[in-house]
């Protein structure tokens, strides 16, 4: 079927940023004394908003918690995310070429659980927000992912100038919960293997290893 709207997720597709989100996420785990580990985060704790992350790990090690303490905890990650950031910035090799190439075919657009600033800041640096039609964040979002809300909601904004189906909707993703969701919302979905191998994205219709394999053809045999 002929594909109309190709949706990215930003970190972990278009932004390498999840060593600096673990990074801070373990600065301020600090002030607790606990730690996550590389592996965990990729499996259990990559798709989740900050709070989300938080809230997950504390329940899981039994701790007593209150909003105060979450909130404390995030507003301490945000301070060591935007400095990490502001010194390590990266940008995915090939994603560049990738969205100038799409952006000539089909209708894109962002759904990820980072912050709008994050996203908006990145995108304003590397010169290409221009070729998103809209972005959907954290910030607009109650639930994160696998919950299919952030691609569901992409596709209802994409709607109020378009008219594109979820059957007509590809979404580029990393993580197991994120292809969850986008499978959730009815959309198809391409695994890259950035930070996670193959066998962790199998629920994803097909897996690509470099963003060079993903083109015109690929995107509509899906």
């Amino acid at each position: 079927m002929i594909k109309k709207l190709v949706i990215f997720d930003f970190d972990g597709v278009i932004y390498d940023s999840e060593p600096l989100h673990l990074k801070a996420f373990n600065a301020a785990l600090t002030s607790i004394k606990k730690e996550i580990t590389r592996s965990i985060y990729y499996e259990e704790y990559c798709s989740f908003d900050d709070k989300g992350v938080f809230t997950t790990l504390l329940k899981k090690e039994r701790i007593d918690f209150n909003d105060g303490l979450i909130n404390k905890l995030i507003e301490s990650k945000h301070r060591y995310f935007d400095k990490y950031h502001d010194s390590e910035t990266s940008i995915y090799p090939g994603v560049l070429d990738l969205i100038s190439r799409l952006s000539k075919k089909y209708i894109l657009a962002i759904g990820s659980g980072a912050r709008r600033l994050e996203i908006v800041r990145i995108l304003n640096k590397e010169n290409i927000i221009s070729h998103f039609e809209t972005i959907v964040s954290s910030d607009e979002t109650n639930y994160p992912k696998p919950n299919p809300e952030t691609y569901i909601q992409v596709l209802d904004r994409i709607n109020e100038t378009y008219q594109v189906d979820s059957n007509e909707s590809v979404v580029v993703e990393d993580t197991p919960k994120g292809i969850i969701a986008a499978k959730s919302s009815g959309m198809k979905c391409i695994g890259i293997t950035n930070a996670l191998d193959s066998v962790h994205l199998s629920d994803a219709d097909t897996v690509v290893k470099t963003y060079e394999e993903i083109d015109q053809n690929l995107i509509n045999s899906l």
